[in-house]
């Protein structure tokens, strides 16, 4: 993928403002006292490292540190709730992602926050694409020849997920949709069980985040039919995109950014989001967040606005019409 903005130098050029931000609003506000990070998950998951290590060049960039805080629990969801009730000082602010922001409101009954009524897009930092994945002596070499076959007997191919609601469920939920086919949903409490009853033979296929199954498809344990980006991604090269394999619609990123209190001052927030967004992309945290197992993809205040809406859009009407809800 490629860098949504250009790598910056260390030392000043931190403090360089992204697209729509003026150099002098984005340098108007600075912290008095430490910036607390909230994670939604427990320490290891991709949130948590993007936390610590946008959160450890805060002192340089800010003057005070970026302190990590992980407050695990609801499906990410206490975590963001926090958020959204803390005082609008850009001192708590969250790393949140795509589950979080454009799923979890239609999954759950009361999430404790409105993502479009109680919190503000401060900065997205890195995203992943997801990938199909079967055994590797599957008789399917082709998402033709899986659709083909899920279509002559609805209902007779399973793909294992992460849990019901998550990211990889609603990416075969949207795959589903997008097809006409009919799978049957396994879930499981996390990738790593789902993936070994893929290799057991016990489900049929995965749609899960690429870091999760890159290694099995590496070392000949799995084999993937498509990538759900834009483009391929550098890592499997020979793999096609859905839209490659004939696919439209299928377009699926796992995205994770900062966002704070609705009512965070602009010139806070925007002091935040230049910082979050040079920090991102200096070679050394680019490199970092590669090998984390993401891709660098700033987006400013607005455009990650805009990013969240057009995920409530998307995944409101894939779990509506998949009549999902957790309780």
């Amino acid at each position: 993928m490629r860098i949504a903005r250009r790598l910056l130098l260390a030392g000043p050029a931190l403090l360089a403002a992204p697209g729509g931000i003026t150099p002098a609003r984005a340098a108007a506000w600075s912290p008095d006292r430490p910036v607390r990070i909230l994670i939604p998950y427990t320490p290891g998951a991709i949130n948590d490292a993007l936390g610590r290590l946008i959160g450890e060049r805060f002192q340089e960039v800010l003057g005070q540190p970026g302190l990590v805080e992980n407050r695990p629990g609801a499906s990410g969801s206490l975590a963001i709730a926090a958020t959204a009730q803390a005082a609008p000082d850009g001192l708590t602010i969250v790393v949140a992602n795509t589950a979080n922001l454009c799923m979890n409101p239609f999954l759950f009954a009361n999430t404790g926050y409105d993502p479009r009524r109680d919190l503000a897009p401060i900065a997205t930092v890195a995203r992943v694409m997801n990938v199909l994945v079967v055994r590797a002596d599957s008789p399917y070499r082709t998402l033709a020849e899986l659709v083909a076959a899920a279509k002559a007997k609805p209902g007779a191919l399973s793909f294992a997920s992460s849990g019901a609601g998550s990211s990889p469920h609603l990416a075969a939920e949207l795959f589903k949709a997008r097809t006409g086919i009919e799978l049957t949903h396994v879930p499981y409490r996390g990738s790593a069980p789902g993936l070994a009853d893929l290799l057991g033979g016990r489900v049929t296929l995965s749609i899960d985040n690429l870091p999760n199954v890159l290694a099995h498809v590496q070392d000949g344990r799995m084999r993937a039919l498509g990538v759900t980006g834009a483009e391929r991604d550098p890592a499997l090269p020979d793999v096609p995109t859905f839209l490659e394999a004939g696919f439209r619609g299928v377009e699926v990123y796992v995205w994770f950014g900062f966002v704070g209190p609705a009512a965070l001052p602009a010139a806070i927030r925007d002091r935040l989001a230049g910082a979050i967004i040079g920090i991102a992309n200096t070679p050394e945290t680019a490199e970092r967040i590669h090998r984390a197992g993401a891709t660098v993809w700033t987006q400013d205040p607005a455009q990650m606005a805009a990013l969240i809406e057009a995920g409530l859009q998307t995944w409101g009407s894939v779990i509506r019409a998949a009549n999902l809800r957790i309780e």
